[in-house]
């Protein structure tokens, strides 16, 4: 990606997912400026793009990503938060918060990158080229429509109704394909090889999760109205920025302008969950990245407002299918 800043600090890069068609390329770098510090480790291959992003700042930070054609990206994020706006920053696509994952079709136009003050930002994010996408997607799955669609809008679309619990083990292939120590056009096979099986991980976990739901910013604009969607997008971002300290579902749906009951059937509708399950959904991902952190069980436990810590390891294995221990190895 080419960057170039101007004076409101937000940077932006002219981003094409055929760069990689002239042959494999990688670059890494140190991001040491005045308000952001990170890495930032990037390569390119013919349809497919991966960089990992390591970044934390002090203030908001935004990119603003000029797609020169419309690519498909796989938006990974393993702490912080981060959200994708369109129409010029007024439209949110997506957001995330930590541990968690989703697919984006993204066209020709500027798309915003934003992430939260003195966050530790870090993120995967994989573009693949429609064309090899649609090579290896089988018809079947539900995905296949919704591309389908959004290619012949051109329009930009979440593809899931509800973001992904990110899996230990899509996170050790991105990093496999990022530290693999071939060279050239033997990295190039890798990548590629490593890009399907992440592929095929990841569609049949959709399906297993979700049991194939799909979500199009027409399907649900057919069902909510657009000030009606914002103001849960809002509730979103109240309950990401204030996870410490929860308010109740009374005073959250006060601050957006509504009350208790549309708070709790709309807030389902836009993001496929309840708010307590949205909630739980973000706190225990924020707790497996304590324990792989470091933290023991009973410091997790307490953080998290258990009083014993035999109740939250209950807690965490019938959420995550595995005990708290486990990720400490």
């Amino acid at each position: 990606m080419n960057r170039r800043t101007n004076d409101n600090h937000a940077m932006y890069c002219a981003f094409d997912i055929d760069k990689g068609d002239t042959g494999f390329a990688e670059k890494k770098r140190e991001v040491n400026k005045e308000l952001h510090q990170g890495i930032v480790h990037e390569l390119v291959s013919p349809g497919i793009s991966l960089g990992y992003y390591h970044i934390q700042s002090k203030e908001q930070g935004q990119v603003v990503i000029q797609n020169q054609k419309p690519f498909i990206q796989c938006s990974y994020t393993i702490s912080g938060i981060k959200s994708y706006t369109v129409n010029n920053g007024k439209q949110q696509l997506a957001s995330f918060g930590g541990q968690e994952y989703n697919y984006l079709f993204l066209n020709n136009q500027e798309v915003h990158l934003n992430w939260w003050p003195e966050e530790k930002l870090e993120i995967y994010e994989l573009g693949l080229s429609p064309e090899l996408f649609m090579q290896y997607l089988p018809e079947a799955h539900p995905f296949y429509q919704v591309v389908q669609n959004a290619m012949v809008k051109n329009a930009p679309v979440s593809m899931s109704h509800v973001n992904l619990p990110l899996s230990r083990n899509f996170c050790d292939i991105l990093k496999q394909m990022l530290h693999c120590p071939l060279e050239g056009r033997y990295k190039e096979l890798f990548v590629k090889s490593k890009t399907l099986e992440l592929m095929a991980y990841q569609l049949e976990h959709y399906e297993q999760v979700t049991g194939g739901a799909t979500r199009s910013a027409a399907t649900k604009g057919k069902q909510l109205k657009k000030e009606e969607v914002e103001r849960m997008y809002q509730a979103q971002h109240i309950i990401l920025t204030n996870l410490d300290s929860p308010c109740s579902l009374i005073d959250l749906a006060h601050q957006v302008g509504t009350n208790e009951a549309y708070l709790k059937k709309h807030f389902k509708e836009v993001f496929g969950n309840t708010v307590f399950g949205y909630l739980q959904n973000i706190k225990m991902n924020k707790a497996r990245e304590m324990l792989a952190d470091g933290r023991s069980v009973a410091e997790v436990a307490d953080y998290m407002g258990y009083k014993y810590s035999v109740h939250f390891t209950r807690a965490f294995k019938k959420f995550f299918g595995y005990p708290p221990k486990e990720d400490k190895q």
